[in-house]
């Protein structure tokens, strides 16, 4: 069996995707992409909206992260990272449409990309746009302290949704206010805490991000 997972490393969602592909423990082979690689006729033949991951097990295609986690826990043995029963599951995928569709385009593509990413190319961070961002991202962060009721986000094992949510909240936790709305959140601490220690997210940190975080 043939597996590769292309992707441009720093990105959250493709993080996860490795992410979950090691806790499986599954063999794969990551197949590292840069965004000028987007463009090109091969890749669009691999995903036509042009965005990362892509999982490609010999001649079965898939992208779209949500679908590419899935099928990383379904197709293969190992521990289970999706609950059983409907509610748990339910949470777990609305922990999913939280971290793409609010961490990700504020704490991760404002505040992660303006404070950290921008320094590394060569580019001035707009303060405005990281100030602005902090706010938001701290009331988002506010959720999570308050949902926090057990170790993991849906209850006492890993899911999907510490995976991809835990995947954003590592890069806002890189930035100095994001560290200072992490810090001050013990529960939200102490999750990431958990995360970080684990080996599939230790494995799966960007060479270009090691000694960069801030806090």
């Amino acid at each position: 069996m043939s597996l590769t997972l292309y992707g441009f490393p720093v990105s959250p969602n493709v993080r996860a995707a490795r992410i979950a592909l090691i806790e499986k423990g599954v063999d794969y082979q990551f197949n590292e992409i840069g965004f000028d690689h987007l463009a090109t006729a091969d890749y669009a033949a691999l995903n036509p909206f042009r965005k990362m991951p892509v999982l490609q097990q010999e001649t079965f295609v898939l992208y779209e992260t949500p679908a590419i986690l899935g099928y990383a826990d379904e197709a293969f043995e190992g521990v289970p990272l999706q609950p059983i029963d409907p509610k748990s599951c339910a949470q777990m995928r609305k922990w999913l449409g939280i971290a793409a569709n609010y961490l990700y385009p504020v704490g991760v593509m404002q505040l992660f990309l303006q404070r950290v990413m921008f320094p590394i190319m060569g580019n001035e961070p707009d303060e405005a746009v990281i100030a602005e961002a902090a706010i938001t991202t701290g009331q988002q962060l506010d959720v999570l302290e308050q949902e926090l009721i057990t170790p993991f986000l849906v209850g006492d094992a890993l899911t999907l949704a510490d995976i991809l949510t835990g995947a954003m909240v590592y890069y806002i936790n890189m930035t100095r206010e994001g560290f200072a709305l992490v810090q001050a959140r013990a529960k939200t601490a102490a999750w990431l805490d958990r995360l970080s220690q684990r080996q599939s997210f230790q494995q799966t940190l960007a060479d270009l991000l090691i000694d960069k975080a801030q806090g």
